[in-house]
């Protein structure tokens, strides 16, 4: 099953967030496909809890281009080409609520995933993080963000709104389930 061959590998069309790459390959019958994927950069994601116990979470508030909307959801991000996870996941923690590495009291990795085996070649990496502190975000130029901290009891609505990201609803099931 596994005898796949690739041929070639062409960029067709690149973009700020990746590209779009098509390869030929060569079947397990022997016959030459032309298959299409995006390759994107991979990206972290957080479940930031504000305080060991607390029922109290940081999400971040901001218009998403996909979906032409304002959602609520937990702080991620893209990792920059040559930055491990961890540190793409302290950058993005700085610039979208404020959150210095120093104010870090507890940080374990949830899981790494595909978003979309079928034509996406990135990865998410998820970890539920406990902070003792925040202050400012400090968001890039491009990105308008607003800070909210959200009940645990409140939790459930927001993650299983529609437009919701499928990879972050599961970090937020990952975490009921180890910390519950």
């Amino acid at each position: 099953m596994n005898n796949w061959q690739i041929k070639e590998r062409e960029v067709v069309m690149k973009t700020p967030i990746g590209s779009f790459v098509t390869t030929k390959k060569i079947d397990p019958s022997g016959v030459e496909r032309k298959y299409i994927s995006m390759n994107c950069p991979d990206w972290v994601c957080a479940v930031v809890q504000l305080g060991a116990g607390s029922d109290d979470f940081m999400m971040v508030k901001q218009f998403r281009h996909g979906i032409n909307r304002e959602i609520t959801e937990f702080p991620s991000g893209m990792v920059d080409c040559g930055e491990k996870a961890i540190d793409a996941l302290y950058r993005e923690l700085d610039e979208e609520l404020g959150i210095k590495k120093e104010n870090v009291v507890k940080l374990e990795q949830l899981y790494t995933g595909s978003p979309n085996p079928a034509f996406m070649e990135n990865r998410m990496t998820c970890y539920y993080v406990v902070v003792d502190g925040y202050g400012k975000n400090n968001p890039d130029d491009d990105e308008f963000l607003e800070t909210e901290i959200v009940k645990r009891a409140d939790m459930d609505a927001i993650v299983r709104q529609d437009d919701f990201g499928l990879m972050m609803r599961l970090a937020w099931e990952m975490f009921e389930k180890i910390k519950s």
